[in-house]
């Protein structure tokens, strides 16, 4: 099976999961879908950043919640439990 290109490095999938993280719509759960889907085609390296961009915003989102913010860096409930789905995989 051919490598599917995502643009140089993989940045346009990096770029897409930064701009859905921490958004409050049908897009969260269409890239967590979407990255699911796709893993195992992304390289180590996207992956990698990824992984820690997700984790740094569970950090943050951790915090927001145990500080009872308004907004939250994962959104709502809902949107945190489609990236708890990818969180699972990574």
């Amino acid at each position: 099976m051919s490598k599917l290109n995502f643009g140089r490095d993989d940045l346009m999938a990096i770029a897409a999961f930064r701009y859905c993280l921490g958004r409050m719509t049908y897009i969260v759960s269409d890239c967590a879908d979407w990255l699911i889907e796709q893993w195992e085609n992304l390289s180590p390296s996207a992956r990698s950043i990824i992984k820690r961009d997700l984790e740094e915003a569970f950090a943050q989102d951790d915090e927001d919640r145990a500080n009872g913010n308004k907004y939250k860096n994962l959104g709502h409930d809902c949107d945190r439990q489609q990236w708890e789905r990818v969180r699972r995989l990574v």
